[in-house]
C-alpha cells in the first residue's frame, strides 16, 4: 500500500458513529412510518431512485479510500464556499482524498496533521473551469482529476464518496467515476431527488404534520406568488408579532426573514402587503424567490435543540440519535453561532429523540442514508409544558455534526469528553490562521488529555469570515472555560 493510501491514524468518519438517546420505536410507530413512505413513494417513485447514474454506483460506505467533497455551491449558504471547504480535512483522514476549488490554507492543513493527528489525506484541486460549475462538476470535468480517482477506485475495488450535500452534481460525478473506474462507488448520502426533498423546508413540514401531527409544528404554510404571500403573511400576522419568511431551501438563517406583524396589519389592503413584500424581500435579492414557507415567528423560545442522526440503509438497522444539542442562535433570523451539549433531560430529551428517531425512519424507507440533523424550538413559559416544534431538517453535515463526529474520532465518544462550538468568532484585525494558532498555542487540544481547542476552519484573512473552534473538556464546565479563554485570546489575535 502507498503512502499516499496508508491505514487511517484515528478513527475513520464510518466507525466514529456512537447511539447516545433511545428512540422507543414502537411496533404501531413503525408501521405508521411505513405507511407513510409507501403513500410517498407512489407519488413520486424517483425518490430512491439513482439508475440515472449507473448501476455501479449507490448509497453507503465501504472500506477503503473515500472521497470528502464539501461542495455547497448549489446551496444558498451564508459565508464564503472556499472556507467552508476547510471542514472536510476534519473528517478526512490518510488514504482519503479531499477535493477543493483552491489549496488549501497550509496552516490549517498542519492543524489538522499535526494538532489532531488526522492523517494527511491527499488534496485534489481540479483545474479552473470553463464555464461556471460546481466544485463536483469541475472535478468531473478535469480529465487528470477523473483519471486519478477512478485509478484509485480501480486499485481498491471501490471508492467512497463523501459528500457535505449530496446533490446531483455529486451524484453524477460517482458516476463518472463509476464509469472510469468500472468498480462500484458509494456515495454516503441519500438519492438525489429525496435529497432535495428533505432539505426543502416546505416538504418537510408536510412531513412532519403527517407523521407527528400539526402541533408539532408552529403555525406554518406555503406561497407560491406574490398574491398568495400577501395573504398567508397577513394569516400569520393575526396569530403573532412577527411573521417568518424562508427560502425553502437555504441553510438556516440565510434564508430567513421576519416581519414585525404590525407593520402588516397596518397595511390598508393585501396588493400594499403584496408591494411591501416585494419592496422588503427584493432589496435582499430574492427578486422571484417562490415557493417560500411562512410561519409565525415563534418569540417565546427557551431553548433550539437540535437531533444529530446517523440513517443506515434499509435493513442495516435503525436510525441512530448520536446527541442531543442545544443551538447557539443569534439576531432576529437566529444565525447559527455554536453548540453545546443539551441541558434537556427527562422525558422531554426521550420525546425529542423519539421523534427524531421516528422522522429519520420514515426518511429511511424512503432510501435514505447519511448523516441528518433535525432542528427543533422548545416554545412556552417554562420547560415543563413547553410545546417541541420541529421547524427544519438538514440532510446534510453541519456545524454540529461535524465537530461531533470530530471529536468521537479524537477521543472515541464525546460524551465522556463534552465539547462545545463557537461560530466566527471575531477579533479586532483580521488574522491569519498562524497568528490564531499562535496565539492560542497554550490550549490547543492535548491528545494524552482528550481536552483542549480545536480550531474548526482558516481564520479572516483567509476567508474572510471569523474564526470557528470546539473547546472539547474531560467536563463540560472545562470545555466552558476553555472555550471563553480562546475567544478573549481570538479577538485580540492579530491586533497591532
Amino acid at each position: 500500500m502507498s503512502a499516499e493510501l496508508s491505514s487511517a491514524t484515528v478513527a475513520p468518519v464510518g466507525s466514529s458513529i456512537v447511539p447516545h438517546v433511545a428512540h422507543g420505536i414502537s411496533p404501531s410507530d413503525r408501521d405508521r412510518a411505513t405507511r407513510l413512505a409507501s403513500r410517498l413513494l407512489e407519488q413520486d417513485p424517483r425518490l430512491p431512485d439513482t439508475g440515472l447514474f449507473g448501476p455501479r454506483v449507490g448509497t453507503g460506505l465501504r472500506p477503503g479510500p473515500t472521497l470528502h467533497i464539501h461542495d455547497t455551491e448549489r446551496l444558498a449558504v451564508s459565508g464564503l464556499t472556499y472556507g467552508r471547504e476547510h471542514r472536510a480535512l476534519l473528517l478526512a483522514g490518510d488514504g482519503d482524498l479531499v477535493a477543493m476549488s483552491h489549496p488549501p490554507v497550509r496552516a490549517f492543513q498542519e492543524h489538522c496533521r499535526d494538532d489532531l493527528n488526522l492523517g494527511a489525506p491527499s488534496i485534489l484541486v481540479p483545474s479552473a473551469p470553463r464555464r461556471p460549475a460546481s466544485l463536483s462538476i469541475r472535478t468531473l470535468d478535469d480529465v487528470e482529476a477523473l483519471g486519478r480517482l477512478g485509478g484509485i477506485a480501480r486499485a481498491y475495488g471501490g471508492l467512497n464518496v463523501m459528500p457535505y450535500i449530496a446533490t446531483g452534481d455529486v451524484w453524477a460525478l460517482a458516476g463518472a467515476i463509476a464509469r472510469e473506474s468500472g468498480v462500484p462507488i458509494r456515495v454516503a448520502g441519500p438519492p438525489t431527488v429525496l435529497s432535495r426533498r428533505v432539505n426543502d423546508k416546505i416538504w418537510f413540514s408536510a412531513r412532519v404534520s403527517e407523521l407527528l401531527g400539526r402541533r408539532a409544528l408552529p403555525m406554518t404554510t406555503a406561497a407560491r406568488g406574490w398574491a398568495t404571500l400577501a395573504h398567508r403573511v397577513r394569516q400569520c400576522a393575526r396569530s403573532g408579532p412577527s411573521v417568518g419568511i424562508k427560502l425553502p431551501s437555504a441553510s438556516g438563517a440565510s434564508g430567513n426573514f421576519v416581519i414585525d406583524a404590525s407593520l402588516v396589519l397596518r397595511l390598508p389592503s393585501l396588493k400594499a402587503v403584496a408591494g411591501e413584500l416585494r419592496r422588503l424581500l427584493r432589496h435582499l435579492g430574492w427578486a422571484e424567490p417562490f415557493p417560500m414557507l411562512v410561519s409565525v415567528w415563534e418569540e417565546s423560545v427557551l431553548l433550539t435543540p437540535s437531533a444529530q442522526l446517523w440513517i443506515p440503509r434499509r435493513g442495516d438497522g435503525d436510525p441512530i440519535v448520536e446527541g442531543v444539542f442545544d443551538q447557539k442562535v443569534e439576531g432576529e433570523a437566529g444565525k447559527f453561532v455554536g453548540c453545546t451539549p443539551s441541558s434537556l433531560s427527562g422525558p422531554l430529551k426521550e420525546r425529542l429523540a423519539h421523534e427524531a428517531a421516528l422522522l429519520g425512519l420514515l426518511f429511511q424507507e424512503l432510501g435514505y442514508f447519511g448523516r441528518c440533523s433535525l432542528d427543533s424550538i422548545l416554545v412556552g413559559e417554562e420547560l415543563s409544558g413547553a410545546e417541541l416544534h420541529w421547524i427544519e431538517c438538514n440532510g446534510r453535515w453541519g456545524g454540529t455534526s461535524i465537530p461531533m463526529t470530530l471529536a468521537n474520532r479524537l477521543v472515541g465518544d464525546w460524551a465522556h469528553h463534552p465539547f462545545v462550538v463557537i461560530g466566527s468568532a471575531r477579533g479586532e484585525s483580521a488574522p491569519t490562521f498562524e497568528q490564531v494558532r499562535a496565539a492560542v498555542a497554550d490550549l490547543l487540544f492535548d491528545r494524552a488529555r482528550g481536552a483542549g481547542l480545536i480550531l474548526l476552519s482558516p481564520a479572516p484573512a483567509e476567508t474572510g469570515i471569523g474564526v470557528d473552534f470546539m473547546s472539547v473538556g474531560r467536563s463540560l464546565l472545562e470545555a466552558q472555560r476553555t472555550a471563553s479563554r480562546a475567544i478573549d485570546v481570538v479577538s485580540r489575535a492579530g491586533a497591532g
